[in-house]
């Protein structure tokens, strides 16, 4: 049985991306029905054995499957940059990306209004 809503969820874009989700819902379906078939651990221990090493195959296909859709969707390059900075007692510091009055256009000498100054929408 295949489940559309599964499929539908994930709003393909493409063809490749319609066929990755048609799979990943397959591959779902079928590892929840080899975990259904566990019966709670009751059984012969070799058949419990079997039937958990092909549910974590099925699943462990899923999560590949599943970034793979990711990578198509979003890209797969990603960086974390990180710098350490020191910030002396009494100091200030900004985090995010900065940039000088000429980068956003604004004329030298202009002030930023951020509201976090009362006296600031008096003047």
């Amino acid at each position: 049985m295949l489940h559309s809503h599964k499929i539908e969820g994930f709003a393909p874009q493409n063809e490749v991306e319609a066929a990755l989700a048609v799979q990943m819902a397959c591959t779902h379906a079928a590892a929840m029905s080899v975990l259904a078939k566990l019966e709670n651990g009751q059984g012969p221990v070799d058949r419990a054995v079997r039937l958990a090493s092909a549910a974590a195959r099925l699943l462990r296909a899923f999560t590949m499957q599943f970034e793979t859709y990711r990578r198509l969707r979003h890209g797969g390059d990603q960086y974390v940059r990180v710098e350490h900075v020191h910030i002396s007692e009494g100091g200030q510091a900004v985090i995010g990306n900065v940039q000088s009055q000429e980068t956003r256009g604004e004329q030298p000498g202009a002030k930023l209004v951020t509201g976090d100054d009362p006296e600031e929408g008096a003047r």
